[in-house]
């Protein structure tokens, strides 16, 4: 059997359950904590671009659409540490708000790209509190340092 390493992310967030499926789900709110642009429709099986740079895009797959609890994305195309990889979010009401549980899977080795991939989470994680608490935008060049 083949090794299998996963990032692992979970945080609260004082928004409702429908409103942060939004935010890790619609594309015009996923350009606002994560990818410089984004295209797709939230829907089962639907084609999403996430574009970061003209050189740095990846393709994806919804597989997994339970609304408003769950999305999950199956990299199909680009960086090949990536590709086969699952990105996702398993999002649960609490009785503060939302708490998110993120999981980034499949990945095959735990090389320096996995972990600046940890890091990187950890910070967009951080401004997506940031944007769906106080709608705190931070643009996308100045993501990497917040």
């Amino acid at each position: 059997m083949e090794n299998s390493f996963s990032i692992l992310h979970n945080l609260e967030v004082d928004a409702t359950l429908e409103n942060v499926f939004r935010m890790v789900s619609v594309p015009e709110f996923l350009n606002e904590w994560w990818t410089h642009y984004c295209q797709g429709i939230p829907e089962p099986d639907s084609e999403y671009t996430f574009e970061f740079s003209e050189t740095d895009i990846l393709k994806g797959k919804v597989s997994k659409f339970s609304p408003p609890h769950e999305i999950e994305f199956l990299i199909t195309d680009g960086d090949q540490d990536w590709v086969g990889t699952n990105v996702g979010f398993v999002l649960e009401e609490t009785g503060k708000g939302t708490r998110i549980s993120f999981h980034h899977t499949g990945w095959k080795d735990t090389h320096e790209h996995f972990r600046q991939s940890s890091f990187c989470w950890a910070i967009y994680l951080r401004i997506l509190r940031k944007f769906v608490e106080e709608g705190l935008h931070v643009p996308y060049s100045e993501r990497y340092h917040f």
